[in-house]
């Protein structure tokens, strides 16, 4: 008997590659599924519970970006290299404002309010203005000192790992982001290579339509979807003419996409003032940080109160009262938005457009790594479960079409 009339005796043959069709693109699904879900373990990974390979793989995953951004994309000292603080003076012109108030309201209004309401409006905009100046200095030389002194007070890799490790959706969401055409590809490649091997499939089963087949092609079908898919993302790294065709990595050959993307995202969500200013003010740097502050804040009283008038409205004995409620006034005031510190951590580098230019510039190999390290440690999982999945629906198509 051919094998057209094989296939005529028993038409159902010809679902085999529907079904594989949809077997190659249910178990991408499901890959892509488990390395982002569930953000927190169910029951006891690894061999009684699943917790998604990203999310599981936070802390590392978060310490290997970072790498990957101080060895390739990102030098603080090279960045901070050029920053001059009077080139900040319009980002601090808030702050400025408010650290004079801060100066008149401890110094004036609440240990002398009769003399400074005596003072007359043109005197009190007269001093106002010269504190405001001498405040402006006082800021630009502490954000010098912030820039002079950056690997000591910045440590990059703890601001990236304590916002990953607060918030372990956010890796997640960055490799979703940064790689949504290549999960993309994934699922819908599943549907073609199932059915190419369904085909196949089919054929084996008309000359042989032995129990094992079913099962074994499946089987091979789920390997070989997620393995192709996985491989066809990342290979070639250089484009390859292979006759009319020119094959290219999917992630390669967007690598400008990708690196506009990524900056975006690491700039926004994890680089940003907030999380820089949090880590800084919440370890043994939040000292250096006050130290620098308080140093300058102290010259700024101490050159004041050589001034007669402010030596009226503070005698002696209040002095170190005085410097202490200032400091501490200011120092509450460094972490809030729109605050000294975190002005600074927000406009002093652009980060975005930094790491943009250089990813630019990486070779295929080194560029890989962006979105490569989601995959490569744990990828086998993807492959076995995509694999076993695909067995069972090839039971499954014994069983209800061929039993």
């Amino acid at each position: 008997m051919g094998f057209f009339d094989r296939i005529a005796a028993d038409w159902l043959v010809l679902l085999i590659p529907v079904f594989s069709a949809f077997v190659g693109w249910f178990t991408n699904v499901v890959a892509i599924k488990m390395m982002f879900y569930p953000t927190e373990p169910l029951g006891k990974p690894p061999w009684f519970g699943w917790q998604g390979i990203v999310p599981a793989n936070a802390h590392r995953l978060a310490k290997m970006s970072t790498q990957l951004i101080l060895e390739k994309l990102l030098s603080l000292e090279e960045l901070f290299a050029s920053f001059k603080g009077d080139a900040f003076a319009e980002e601090i012109e808030p702050v400025v404002e408010d650290i004079t108030q801060q100066i008149i309201d401890e110094v004036a209004t609440k240990r002398a309010p009769q003399m400074w309401e005596n003072a007359g409006e043109f005197m009190q905009n007269q001093i106002r203005e010269q504190i405001k100046e001498k405040v402006r200095e006082t800021a630009i030389k502490i954000v010098d000192d912030f820039s002079a002194n950056i690997t000591d007070i910045l440590d990059l890799e703890k601001v990236v790992v304590e916002a990953v490790m607060e918030d372990k959706t956010l890796m997640s969401m960055m490799f979703l982001q940064v790689g949504e055409a290549e999960f993309k590809f994934i699922e819908r490649s599943g549907i073609w290579f199932g059915f190419i091997f369904g085909l196949i499939q089919m054929t084996i089963w008309v000359y042989t339509p032995a129990d094992w087949v079913l099962p074994a092609a499946g089987f091979f079908v789920g390997y070989a979807t997620n393995w192709l898919a996985l491989k066809l993302i990342f290979n070639p790294r250089e484009p390859k003419k292979v006759g009319p065709f020119v094959i290219h990595g999917l992630f390669h050959k967007r690598q400008l996409e990708v690196t506009a993307e990524f900056s975006k995202l690491t700039a926004g969500k994890v680089l940003n003032a907030d999380n820089i200013t949090k880590t800084v003010l919440g370890g043994e740097t939040a000292e250096k940080i006050f130290a620098i502050v308080e140093k300058h804040v102290r010259a700024l009283i101490e050159e004041y109160m050589q001034h007669p008038m402010a030596a009226m409205l503070v005698p002696p004995d209040q002095r170190e009262e005085l410097e202490n409620e200032l400091v501490e006034r200011i120092r509450a005031e460094l972490p809030k938005e729109g605050g000294l510190l975190h002005t600074f951590a927000g406009k002093s580098v652009d980060i975005e457009n930094s790491i943009g230019d250089r990813m630019k510039e990486l070779p295929p190999d080194e560029f890989e790594g962006v979105l490569r390290p989601a995959f490569q440690q744990d990828e086998w999982k993807l492959i076995l479960a995509g694999a076993v999945l695909g067995c069972v629906a090839g039971v499954a198509q014994l069983v209800y079409l061929f039993s």
